[in-house]
């Protein structure tokens, strides 16, 4: 993948890491904020988003979710052998805190 293909959003050694430091949460944060979601719908959603250019790997978001729970920006319900995460007041309000990187991560995912 070549980062000009998506600006705002960068390739990290070997190209592994395309968000920024905490982009990634921040993102996820805001799926989750629109609908709550499990894993798996999550890093589709992002591989949608990217046009298919690429999907974030299970060992990237899964820890990531865990941080997103341990900070209290989602609580998780099991159902079926599957987590849903869904996003708390504390969780809203960071989003609100970095409303603009947010959006700014949005649109340039959505111009790739």
């Amino acid at each position: 993948m070549h980062t000009s293909e998506f600006p705002g959003l960068r390739a990290g050694r070997r190209g592994g890491r395309i968000f920024g430091h905490g982009g990634l949460r921040l993102v996820l944060l805001q799926l989750i904020a629109d609908k709550p979601r499990h894993g798996y719908e999550l890093i589709k959603a992002i591989e949608e988003r990217l046009g298919g250019h690429y999907s974030p790997s299970p060992g990237v978001v899964y820890p990531t979710l865990t941080l997103l729970e341990e900070t209290g920006h989602v609580t998780v319900s099991e159902g079926g052998g599957r987590k849903l995460h869904t996003i708390t007041p504390a969780g809203q309000e960071h989003l609100q805190a970095h409303r603009a990187e947010v959006d700014h991560l949005l649109a340039r995912m959505a111009s790739g």
